[in-house]
């Protein structure tokens, strides 16, 4: 008997996984075990011409490289700071710390456009991209993926858009893009699969590639919204399994709340659909435990909603001349306090805070109401506030109603800028009972907002931005339950860029985790942080970003990933591997 070439492949993939399963570390270009330049053939023969071998975007910048075009050079400088250059390529990520700023753009002097000035003698090499892309439209190419990954003890990475730098590259990995997958079909009524009991819900089911703002587009066109990150670039799919924030959250829940039911591909290759009525471990597991950590996910469907009509209210603070630094952050305490109230009567939205000189800016959101004086009775308290400490600030309100949320969503602006500095961050979800003892929350904001004088080292003064859309309703899901009771999700971050000394970048990591980090964790050390948007060294993770639900997580990922296919950085299992210096992933011994 004569087997079929895919037969054949079968029995290798398995035959090669055996010997794998004991292997220390995963195999990297550098090393023997790296797959033959035949094998990958033999592969994209397999994907149908899917598999992409990675061209850097910046290396047409570099003399040295064989694909080196100046005109072309131009063009990735102009597009290099705009997420969906980055988005729409199969491999780049606008973060270089992530990306280790191996091949970022260069001026003709060899200086980068992240501030080395030695970049263009470095060269470009793919530093922590990965060297091939699937370019992955239907579960066949996943699964092929996963196959060949098992079967050469290889790295896996998972990207749609890219944002999340930290889960969507990987030194020496075979990366999954799911960027095609753009299919949509809107149902007015909605029941998950083998769940005749379930109550019908207007819903939309999207392919792993649909973006917030191609979300919004979509829904639009059946007068309908659904909720989505505030970024419109950002991929539905990654956000809303990482828990999910977005304008309307507050009103709807959160990302993760809305997932009615998706199909995946589990690390063995088997295609399962999820909901409360089949998998339903995996369903839990899936809507707050993390996005590419229990399987890959090729579809989700989210429920929907009748196109809701909205107040915006924008209210500025800017401090005086002559107020001092106790007397601003004592203010902004005590507006915290009416804001948590607001919130409760359906009113949030999001801040930053920068300075000097000292402004605060926040844009509230009320939905389904009739005019733009709608919130005006609820925003007495803050006036009356302000009013009385008008001394201290200058303030202003304003209002803006509109029939239809979407045509506010296409007013803002898309004014963005990345790719080009390094930063650290930390946060923490912060409940009421921290907000309420103002005099210690004005404390902490102190240390660590805006200071009145700015750093001499080339490190950005600090800014801070806070997220006043928790979806409260308690959901039987994975999300960490701290967000329930928070009422800001606080972030403060400075930035730098690549002409800084690796040992004063070093220092500004250190200081933000452990002194700024230690006094948010000490505000509310029961609470948690944000694990789409948390500290890269955020300290006792585990219960940081899921809380009580970490152990359940752990033995659903132990269940369906024994071998720790899927990997990422600070993901659900992921303690049972560190990644060297080098960028070799290895098991803890």
């Amino acid at each position: 008997m004569r087997l079929a070439p895919s037969c054949l492949l079968s029995l290798t993939v398995l035959a090669t996984a055996i010997t794998a399963s004991n292997v220390h570390c995963k195999c990297t270009p550098k090393d023997s075990c790296w797959p033959l330049a035949t094998e990958w053939a033999s592969l994209n023969t397999t994907l149908s011409g899917c598999l992409i071998k990675t061209v850097p975007l910046g290396s047409v910048c570099y003399p040295s490289q064989p694909n080196y075009d100046p005109v072309a050079c131009e063009d990735v400088i102009k597009n290099w700071t705009t997420s969906s250059f980055h988005s729409s390529d199969p491999s780049s990520i606008a973060d270089p710390v992530s990306s280790n700023s191996s091949c970022t753009p260069i001026y003709p002097n060899g200086t980068s456009l992240s501030g080395d000035p030695d970049a263009g003698l470095k060269g470009c090499t793919l530093g922590n991209l990965s060297p091939y892309v699937i370019n992955a439209t239907d579960a066949s190419h996943v699964q092929a993926a996963l196959k060949f990954a098992k079967a050469h003890n290889l790295r896996l990475n998972i990207k749609n858009t890219g944002h999340n730098p930290d889960k969507s590259s990987a030194y020496g990995s075979l990366s999954i893009w799911t960027h095609a997958m753009k299919q949509f079909r809107f149902h007015e009524s909605y029941m998950a699969s083998s769940c005749p009991q379930t109550v019908g819900h207007m819903a939309a089911t999207l392919g792993a590639g649909i973006q917030d703002g191609e979300l919004f587009e979509l829904l639009a066109q059946h007068n309908a919204t659904g909720v989505g990150g505030t970024n419109t670039d950002v991929g539905v799919i990654g956000w809303a399994t990482g828990g999910g924030h977005g304008f309307a959250t507050l009103e709807y829940g959160m990302g993760a709340d809305n997932i009615i039911e998706a199909v995946l591909v589990t690390p063995d290759g088997e295609v399962l659909t999820v909901n409360q009525c089949q998998n339903e471990e995996l369903y839990w597991a899936i809507r707050g435990g993390g996005g590419g950590t229990f399987g890959v996910i090729l579809s989700v469907t989210v429920k929907a909603y009748p196109m809701p009509s909205v107040t915006m209210i924008g209210l500025d603070l800017t401090a005086r001349n002559g107020t001092t630094p106790r007397a601003w952050w004592k203010l902004i305490a005590e507006v915290h306090k009416e804001l948590a109230v607001l919130q409760d009567s359906g009113i949030g939205g999001y801040w930053t805070i920068s300075g000097p000189p000292f402004h605060f800016g926040h844009a509230m959101f009320q939905y389904n109401t009739s005019s733009a004086e709608s919130a005006d009775q609820e925003m007495l308290p803050l006036k009356k506030l302000l009013d009385h400490r008008n001394g201290t600030v200058s303030s202003n309100i304003t209002k803006f109603h509109t029939a239809s949320w979407y045509n506010l969503t296409k007013a803002f602006p898309r004014v963005e800028h990345t790719g080009t500095s390094r930063s650290a961050r930390t946060s923490r979800l912060i409940p009421r009972r921290a907000i309420e003892d103002t005099r210690g929350f004005a404390y902490i904001l102190e240390k660590i907002g805006p200071q009145p004088d700015n750093p001499k080292n080339a490190v950005s003064n600090p800014s801070m931005s806070g997220t006043m859309t928790p979806g409260k309703k308690m959901v039987d899901n994975s999300l960490n339950p701290a967000w329930r009771e928070a009422v800001v999700h606080l972030i403060t971050s400075q930035s730098w860029n690549d002409s800084l000394p690796d040992s004063v970048a070093a220092e500004t990591y250190d200081r933000t985790t452990n002194e700024k980090g230690y006094l948010l964790r000490q505000i509310a050390p029961d609470s948690g942080a944000y694990y789409n948007e948390a500290d890269r060294h955020e300290p006792n993770w585990q219960w940081s970003f899921w809380g009580p639900h970490y152990t359940r997580l752990r033995e659903i990922k132990q269940m369906y990933d024994p071998q720790d296919l899927l990997w990422c950085h600070h993901c659900v299992g992921s303690e049972g591997w560190i990644q060297e210096k080098n960028g070799t992933l290895c098991r803890v011994p």
